[in-house]
């Protein structure tokens, strides 16, 4: 990716690496200097991270349908008329190859599903999230559902937006109250334009919540 295709409201991640613990936390490019770039600044769990001067950070991008991105210093940070931290603007972009994590948001939502190597397979099943990210979604249900099984998942993320997709439960957490269990799912074919929607639905809701005073 060449600098100059980077576009003012395009959606960008931090990396953080502190010590063994490596993080991704959504922004967005609020404005473009020639020799600078002014991003949102990140939160973590509904908090403003204003990074300290000088701190050296990787801004990640999903650009066609792989991943790139530049190693930066932030140089500067703006309050008004949004929070922005201020990042020299590289020279290059590289492709990135690396499974990663991605940032969470605690949040409920309708779920649909079905089982798909399941005798009753055309029976939709219903639940709500407890988080959701642009790599998976970890959701309450009644139904029963094993470790390593293939379903077909529909969330909705907002009256105007729903994605479906197939995914695997990777992980189940027996939970005592309501007879529900915790199902983790890791999304194995999803488009592309499917994870830009969700990561930007996280972005939107994280900067939603503080506005309203919400953590």
């Amino acid at each position: 990716m060449n600098p100059n295709n980077l576009k003012i409201n395009q959606l960008v991640e931090i990396e953080l690496n502190e010590g063994n613990i490596v993080e991704y936390l959504p922004s967005r490019i609020e404005e473009i200097k020639e020799d600078y770039l002014y991003i949102s600044m990140p939160m973590r769990k509904g908090t403003l991270l204003p990074m300290r001067l000088g701190q050296e950070i990787k801004v990640i991008i999903r650009y066609k349908n792989s991943t790139v991105g530049f190693l930066t210093k932030v140089v500067g940070r703006r309050r008004e008329p949004i929070p922005c931290l201020i990042i020299n603007k590289p020279d290059h972009i590289v492709a990135i190859n690396q499974k990663r994590e991605y940032v969470r948001l605690n949040v409920s939502l309708p779920v649909r599903f079905r089982i798909i190597d399941n005798e009753n397979n055309n029976m939709i099943e219903e639940g709500i999230t407890i988080d959701i990210s642009a790599g998976g979604v970890l959701f309450s249900t009644k139904a029963e559902v094993k470790k390593g099984q293939k379903i077909e998942i529909e969330i909705t993320l907002s009256l105007e937006k729903t994605f479906s997709c197939q995914a695997d439960a990777i992980r189940i957490f027996e939970k005592a109250e309501n007879n529900a269990i915790w199902v983790a799912v890791e999304y194995n074919d999803i488009s592309e334009a499917d994870r830009d929607r969700i990561f930007k639905f996280i972005f939107e809701k994280q900067r939603e919540w503080i506005k309203k005073g919400i953590t």
